[in-house]
This record gives structure tokens, C-alpha cells and sequence, in this order.
């Protein structure tokens, strides 16, 4: 058994001849082989239901079993258990399997393996020094196929393999992404999370693509804090990464919406830990991704102007040609929108945020004497009390302030749900569950009604450019508000005194 580790990145077909161009990645040094893999599973797709590939691979001439389990994966780099030896085609001896539970699985569905996709690509490999490691630079080049589930007719679905993957075969993981850092200086590499195996079985399911919801933290009590934190904070760059594909390919506002999600995730995550964090950590970071986050959040102003806000007015006057033109109108910044944040999603500068912070958080080394569940409860009732206090201090009409509240809410409530894994359970028994039934309603109705005043005012500001002028609409939205502002008092009253 071997455990592999590996960035996998992608890149635009028409820069290949740059990368060849790398003087890291000469061409009279490469070696050039034509894999043809096949993965097998059962009917019931068990392997990948638990993550599991299983495949045979024709190399010059010979044929080889892998066996690679599950692993998490962000900012394009993934650490898994691989087993691999020569076998005779056809056959499945998983006695190389070390684990015996994963063995004892294997060898019971055996009989029932068949063949699912096929994965065909030329491989160019180099073998570079970095420092002290040795690591293996691939450039992937073929296509995925897989017959549909139940075709009778042989029909292939098929998809495009274009990537680059860095395996780290002996030394330190830091000189793994020294070298990637330095290959992205000439062209736009991009961390990319699937796995071929992955698309494979995507290829093969022929399902349609759906926005990737966010993950519930997975933290322990055994957890030393600096893994505690690492997995946190990667799951978020997991999640961002999961959506990454709708917001290239698909109108869906989900992923727009999600994608943000996973930034607001990671933002909090890094202010609520803050304390623990290495300065220079903080400061490189935050404002990439607070960047980041405003540049999705334009465009998801518009997609929530046009499936929240103007549909009701369409609906009361639905032949109305101010309105009518208004959604023509809004239609097309959504669009120019969404073409900016590809562009961006295929930048150089998104690659190396993705990268950098992987590096990064890979590398973070924090006090393992810190008591993290006493560290989380306490943070907790800080910013808890902090925004109680400026509940009590804001305005119902003041909509700069009301945002403030709303964002420190929003954090709250994702520290929130950190607190209630076993982690950040109460270190005394005398202390308050953080998660309180009279809590989590008052703060989810005031997070509503603070959304919808928000998304009102957004579309306010929206309007008042020459372009978008619409006096039917300002007044519509301005009555709207006027509801809001005499309803807010109350909550915000309730949730300021609330012990």
C-alpha cells in the first residue's frame, strides 16, 4: 500500500504548447505511454457509493490492478490510500488490499464486478527534483467513456480529459506546490476537485448536474486543533470548488448562490477563529476572498432581483412595458455577469488563490495545547453578545447597519452550527446549550425579514443608475421597505434582550 498524494490541475487545450514550452518540462525528457483503464463496479454501484475505484489498466503490455479509496479533496490536492500490482486481465485478486475490512468488501462483490467507463488518455510524465522531494508531472490528454445504464444499443457518453496532475513520491508536500506555483506563472493552471474515476461515473449516470449543497462540519473531539481547523476550512474550498462546473457551464442561480454560501462559510470561519490564526495568514487571505465574494455577489444581486423581487410586481401588472423592459434589461446584467465570473474562474489569479490557500492551510501549525472546545464556546458568546448589542443600537431605517447586523448574524448562525458537532460542546455542565430552540427561531425570523429588507434595498441601488430608471418599480420597492421598517423594531427589540 502507498499513499498517494496529488494536485491536479486543468488548463485550456490551446495553452499546451506554453506548458510544453516550461523549462521545468523539457520535451526531449519526457516520457510518453498510452494508458487505456477500465474501472469495474456492480449493478448497484457499491464501489462508488462508498467512494471506492476499482480498475485495470493496459501499460506497455502488462496489465495492473489499483485499488484507490476515498479521500477528501480541495484546492485541487487529494491524499488517499492506493493499492497497485500486475494481474492477468480479467481477474481481481484483492488480496494486495492491506485493510481487511476494505478486503473482506471487495472480495464479496467480486463476482459481481463488471466493467462501468473506460478512461483512454496519452500520458507525458518528467521526473522533477523540487528541493528535497521527486515528483512526477503528468499532462493527461483523452477522453472518458461510459455506456448509459440499461443501453441496449452501445451508446457512448464521452468527455474530454485535459489536465495536468503532480504526484509527490517522496519528500516534503510544500516543495509539491513550490513547483505547481512555478509552473503557474506561465499559463492559468486551475485546481481541479474530480477525480477521473469521478467524471467517469458522471459520464455514466448520465444525470443532470445539480448544485452541490454545503457539507454539515465534520469536527471531533479528538481532533488536534490545527486539523480541527485544516478540515474546516478545506471543506469550504470543497464546497466552492463542488459548484465551480455550474457556474462554467449552467444558469442555475443555485450555484451562483451556493458557490457564495461557501464563501460566506469560509469568511466566517476565518473571523471566528481569528484569534488562533497566524497574522500573516489572516491578512494574505481575507481580502483575496472577500474580493472573490463581491465579484459573485453582483451578479447574484441581479439573479435575486429577477426571481424575487420583480416577479410580484410582473405578476400584478404582467403586460406592464416598464416592467417588461426592466426584466429584459436585468436579464442581461445577470448575463454579463455570469460571463465575467467565468473569465475569472479560469484565471490565472483564481488558480493561485485556490492553490495558495491550500498551501497554505496545509501548513498551518497552531498550538496543539489550545483547548479547542473551550476556545469555540467562548467565541461563541462573544459574538453573540456582540450582536445582541448592535441590535440594540441599530435602526430600523439605517440600511448600512441593518447589513452589518445581517452579516454578523449569518456568522452566528454558521458558528452556530459548528457548535453543535462534539467539538465545541459545553466544557461545563452548568453552561447553556449554544444552540437554543428560542435562538435559532428568533434568529432564523430575523435573518428573513432582514434578507428581504436587504434584497430591497440592493434593488433600490440597482435602479437609481440612468439605465435601469424605473418610477413604477422605485415605488413599488419603496412601499415594500416601509412595511419591513415597521415590523423590524419589534425583532430587533426581542433579540437585543433576549439572556
Amino acid at each position: 500500500m502507498s499513499q498517494e498524494i496529488e494536485l491536479k490541475l486543468r488548463f485550456a487545450r490551446r495553452d499546451l504548447p506554453q506548458l510544453y514550452a516550461h523549462p521545468r518540462l523539457p520535451r526531449n525528457a519526457a516520457r510518453t505511454q498510452l494508458l487505456r483503464n477500465t474501472y469495474y463496479d456492480n449493478a448497484e454501484l457499491a464501489l462508488h457509493q462508498r467512494r471506492i475505484a476499482v480498475r485495470l489498466r493496459q501499460k506497455n503490455g502488462s496489465t495492473l490492478l489499483t485499488v484507490k479509496s476515498s479521500a477528501p479533496a480541495s484546492g485541487g490536492l487529494s491524499i488517499r490510500q492506493e493499492w497497485e500490482e500486475a494481474a492477468t486481465p480479467g481477474v481481481f485478486d484483492f488480496s494486495l488490499v492491506s485493510d481487511p475490512q476494505l478486503r473482506q468488501f471487495l472480495d464479496q462483490i467480486r463476482p459481481t464486478l463488471r466493467p462501468i467507463f473506460s478512461t483512454d488518455f496519452e500520458r507525458q510524465t518528467w521526473i522533477v527534483n523540487e528541493g528535497d522531494a521527486r515528483i512526477e508531472v503528468a499532462i493527461d490528454l483523452g477522453h472518458i467513456r461510459a455506456g448509459t445504464p440499461g443501453d441496449k444499443h452501445g451508446t457512448k457518453n464521452a468527455e474530454k480529459i485535459c489536465e495536468i496532475e503532480l504526484e509527490l513520491l517522496s519528500g516534503s508536500m510544500e516543495h509539491l506546490f513550490t513547483l505547481c506555483h512555478t509552473l503557474q506563472r506561465r499559463l492559468a493552471l486551475i485546481p481541479a476537485l474530480p477525480s477521473k474515476a469521478e467524471r467517469g461515473y458522471q459520464c455514466y449516470l448520465a444525470a443532470p448536474a445539480a448544485p452541490t449543497l454545503a457539507p454539515p462540519p465534520q469536527l471531533n473531539t479528538t481532533d488536534a486543533p490545527g486539523h480541527a481547523l485544516r478540515q474546516l476550512l478545506l471543506a469550504q474550498v470543497e464546497h466552492l470548488q463542488r459548484n465551480e462546473s455550474g457556474l462554467l457551464q449552467h444558469k442555475d442561480p443555485e450555484y451562483l448562490h451556493q458557490s457564495r454560501l461557501a464563501l460566506r462559510r469560509l469568511r466566517s470561519a476565518l473571523a471566528f477563529f481569528s484569534p488562533l490564526l497566524p497574522a500573516d495568514y489572516s491578512a494574505q487571505f481575507a481580502p483575496r476572498w472577500r474580493k472573490l465574494s463581491r465579484l459573485l455577489g453582483h451578479t447574484r444581486d441581479w439573479d435575486v432581483f429577477l426571481h424575487d423581487t420583480l416577479p410580484p410586481m410582473l405578476r400584478a401588472l404582467p403586460h406592464h412595458p416598464e416592467l417588461r423592459a426592466l426584466r429584459k434589461l436585468a436579464q442581461q446584467e445577470a448575463a454579463a455577469g455570469r460571463k465575467e465570473i467565468r473569465q475569472h474562474c479560469n484565471s490565472a489569479a483564481y488558480g493561485r488563490l485556490l492553490l495558495d490557500f491550500t498551501a497554505a492551510t496545509h501548513a498551518l501549525n497552531l498550538p496543539e495545547t489550545t483547548d479547542l472546545c473551550h476556545f469555540s464556546w467562548q467565541r461563541w458568546q462573544e459574538w453573540r453578545h456582540e450582536s445582541q448589542t448592535l441590535a440594540a443600537q441599530t435602526p430600523a431605517n439605517a440600511p448600512r447597519a441593518l447589513h452589518r447586523l445581517r452579516r454578523r448574524l449569518k456568522a452566528l448562525q454558521f458558528s452556530r452550527d459548528l457548535l453543535a458537532t462534539p467539538i465545541a460542546e459545553p466544557v461545563t455542565p452548568a453552561a447553556s446549550a449554544p444552540a437554543k430552540p428560542a435562538d435559532r427561531a428568533l434568529v432564523k425570523t430575523l435573518l428573513q425579514e432582514l434578507g428581504q429588507y436587504n434584497d430591497l434595498v440592493v434593488a433600490q441601488q440597482l435602479l437609481r443608475t440612468r439605465k435601469h430608471d424605473s418610477p413604477l418599480a422605485h415605488a413599488w420597492i419603496a412601499g415594500q421597505r416601509a412595511l419591513l421598517e415597521l415590523q423590524l423594531p419589534n425583532l430587533l427589540k426581542y433579540w437585543s434582550h433576549t439572556p
